[in-house]
């Protein structure tokens, strides 16, 4: 059985049948020893042993903000269903494994007085962070989703069909998460999987729920960097698609992020540092219990703050 670690953003840890070209797709957990390895002389035991691993990606940040660049393991105290864990197999920081981005835009009718900025601080951001393994998908949502752009390394072209864009509609948010979290899922190889989510919040047309929605994006390994670009703050439906926004971001191990100084520029610019300071780990499970969620919490020590995703699932 081979082990391979991958890094930045999202570590995999592909657990192989030596027989086998293909990793199995749930994160952390490896499949039985295989039966056609035995020696034909030997008797087949019953009994299946597994190796529980599960990894995590980390963004780390010191009490004004700024990411935090000389973590140690033991900084880190992990719990994982609430049982302490020890048994740490990999750490390491890491900055050049591939993105792969669904960038999910909110069109709808509401979203109109914030096109014309949305354009131009996407566009930029997509130029910045573009490698040629690189990868994204655009995803265009009112009442309906939309995939706009395919799978490519030229980010300029998708900078264009952000640009062509046009608001109108309600909006099924939930369905766009899903649905992009459904894409991000579907190549298991080696990457980043981030979602960034630009909208306001509302939610008033998706056939799916918050919960199943945040399921979906967790068995995807994805992280939600939602940019509220809200015009305003003070109203009920306003708070309400804040509060939608900040949850799909905190339970996936994004960020919430609000435009500053009127500028939509300045989130997606902490969005870029902070896909270039994270830290990749993984730790073999000394709890592995039966089929279940299991729910995760990381401490750090020294006033620094700490994002993960809330959990994974066992499977």
């Amino acid at each position: 059985m081979k082990i391979h670690a991958f890094g930045i953003g999202t570590l995999f840890l592909t657990l192989v049948h030596p027989l086998s070209s293909q990793a199995p797709r749930l994160p952390g957990i490896a499949d039985p020893p295989s039966d056609s390895l035995r020696s034909v002389h030997q008797p087949i035991e019953t009994i299946d042993v597994h190796v529980h691993e599960v990894n995590l990606v980390l963004s780390v940040t010191d009490h004004n903000g700024k990411p935090v660049n000389n973590l140690q393991p033991s900084d880190l105290t992990i719990f994982d269903n609430g049982v302490e864990q020890k048994n740490l197999t990999f750490f390491k920081r890491e900055t050049d494994l591939p993105i792969k981005v669904a960038l999910v835009l909110d069109t709808s009718a509401s979203m109109a007085q914030q096109r014309d900025a949305e354009n131009a601080a996407i566009g930029s951001f997509l130029k910045r962070v573009s490698l040629p393994l690189d990868s994204v998908m655009l995803f265009a949502f009112n009442q309906n989703v939309q995939l706009r752009s395919p799978v490519t390394n030229n980010w300029g072209i998708t900078a264009k069909l952000v640009k062509s864009l046009k608001p109108g509609g309600e909006t099924a948010l939930y369905d766009a998460v899903s649905d992009a979290s459904h894409w991000l899922a579907l190549d298991h190889g080696p990457a980043r999987r981030i979602m960034i989510l630009v909208s306001d919040g509302e939610e008033n047309k998706s056939r799916t729920t918050m919960d199943a929605t945040i399921s979906e994006a967790l068995n995807a390994e994805a992280a939600i960097y939602s940019v509220n670009v809200s015009a305003e703050s003070i109203s009920e439906d306003a708070k309400r698609g804040a509060a939608i926004l900040k949850h799909l971001a905190e339970a996936t191990g994004g960020a919430y992020l609000e435009p500053e100084n009127n500028t939509i520029a300045v989130a997606f610019d902490k969005i870029w540092r902070e896909l270039r300071s994270q830290y990749a780990l993984a730790y073999k499970l000394s709890n592995p219990g039966v089929r279940t969620f299991h729910r995760l919490q990381v401490l750090v020590a020294n006033r620094r703050r700490v994002r993960c995703r809330s959990g994974y699932y066992v499977n």
